[in-house]
């Protein structure tokens, strides 16, 4: 599983990470709102761009982290 998670773009799996500890602590309204914040922030970054390309042009995809 571990594989798995790691060939996803870091920023990604970061944000999961932070999501999932700040959900099980928040009541859901704020969960959903900070969902929303940090999805929000990747729509610029080079990854989701990689990943969109990725799977247009069926190849795995090169995350950087950025």
């Amino acid at each position: 599983m571990a594989a798995r998670i790691a060939k996803n773009a870091p920023l990604t799996v970061q944000g999961i990470k932070q999501v999932l500890n700040f959900t099980s602590e928040r009541e859901a309204a704020l969960s959903l709102d900070a969902v929303a914040l940090w999805n929000s922030a990747f729509f610029p970054s080079e990854d989701l761009q990689e990943a969109i390309g990725a799977f247009m042009e069926k190849r795995e995809p090169v995350f950087k982290g950025r």
